[in-house]
């Protein structure tokens, strides 16, 4: 008896795999956690979309570190509740890098600028949960 190498489905097997489909992704959907809407947007926007640090005021002179630099200035201003319920505010990237008070290009702007990207991620990943 000779043993076919493919068999073309069977109407109720594609049927009950379609089924099984739309039930998965129907309970993948129903058990995702809910948005809280109160953290805050993917932690890293790309720097290629803003340029670089030449073209922000906040950047100019950074060199070595312009694409940190254009991703920080580039994040949204947003706002996030703790357990204990304190709204706390937090400004945009532009804002954050007016109030460095540390000349463009030198090694502690560049290591405030990862802080800054750290603090960033850092709340975000708190408030995702």
């Amino acid at each position: 008896m000779r043993i076919p190498a493919f068999r073309s489905p069977r109407p109720a097997a594609l049927i009950a795999s379609g089924l099984a489909l739309v039930v998965l992704g129907a309970l993948g959907t129903a058990t995702a956690p809910p948005a809280t809407g109160s953290a805050p947007p993917a932690p890293h926007p790309t720097a290629a979309a803003v340029g670089t640090g030449d073209d922000l005021p906040e950047c100019q002179g950074e060199v070595e570190f312009a694409d940190v630099c254009a991703m920080v200035a580039a994040r949204p201003a947003y706002a996030y509740t703790d357990v204990d319920g304190a709204v706390h505010h937090v400004p945009d990237g532009r804002t954050l890098l007016a109030g460095v008070d540390l000349p463009r290009g030198s090694e502690a702007f560049g290591v405030r600028l990862f802080e800054l990207d750290a603090e960033y991620v850092e709340r975000a990943l708190h408030n995702e949960d």
